[in-house]
């Protein structure tokens, strides 16, 4: 079978993934807005949790459902976030792919670094501090749904157990309804799922998460060979 290489908006919508994985967003405008008091106790237990948050660690599984493509895009592996200080602004995620390749993406520092060990090469994005007014540090998003989301339903979901939150962005974007789903009990990240205005659907699953573990700063290192092949790219 052939394999699938990874498309520039998979990639964009990787760096979105932290939280997700939840980046390739744009224009946002901070706004508060009336919540209806049934969300508001939940919301504001998900978003206390979080401003504390220093790292996460998870396996993930994505997947990617594209209008008129009979064969869906599938990733897996691992996804770390990191913060060095309480204002978060020393941070960096990076996502280790097994399935169907191995490679590494790093974003730190504003860029994001796709790194392909095996033929050494690297390309470098310039994402910036924000990426059309959405901040790439994730977990400040989550800290702060409000800010950037319009908060339409909260479910429970028994199968799963899980709380989810059905969010629309509070400015007309890419995204069109996302759907995040959090652990009944300790309020962990445990899914994901991101529908487009073009039709197109992501999904992600996250498993063994870990909040505020130790995690390596090997795993963001973006320090090369100069053997190694930089292409940087805006």
């Amino acid at each position: 079978m052939k394999k699938i290489a990874p498309t520039i908006l998979s990639i964009k919508f990787l760096i979105l993934i932290a939280f997700f994985h939840l980046v390739y967003l744009s224009y946002f405008v901070p706004k508060v807005y009336s919540m209806p008091l049934k969300y508001a106790g939940t919301v504001r237990k998900i978003e206390e949790k979080y401003k504390n948050v220093r790292s996460i660690k998870a396996y993930f599984y994505q997947k990617e459902i594209i209008p008129g493509y009979s064969q869906n895009m599938v990733f897996k592996g691992y996804f770390y976030y990191r913060r060095n200080n309480h204002e978060g602004r020393t941070w960096g995620m990076a996502w280790i792919y097994e399935y169907p390749f191995h490679k590494r993406q790093v974003l730190k520092n504003g860029r994001l670094y796709i790194v392909n060990d095996k033929i050494k090469k690297v390309t470098v994005i310039n994402v910036g501090e924000e990426r059309g007014g959405f901040p790439p540090n994730v977990i400040e998003v989550i800290g702060g749904l409000t800010k950037y989301f319009k908060v339409e339903n909260i479910y429970k979901n028994p199968a799963s157990r899980q709380i989810v939150l059905v969010l629309r962005p509070i400015k007309m974007q890419r995204a069109k309804k996302i759907y995040v789903g959090f652990g009944d009990k300790n309020l962990k990240i445990k899914s994901l799922k991101i529908l487009t205005y073009q039709g197109q659907t992501i999904k992600f699953k996250y498993k063994r998460v870990k909040i505020n573990a130790n995690i390596s700063g090997k795993v963001f290192n973006t320090d090369f060979p100069s053997y190694y092949k930089i292409i940087k790219s805006n």
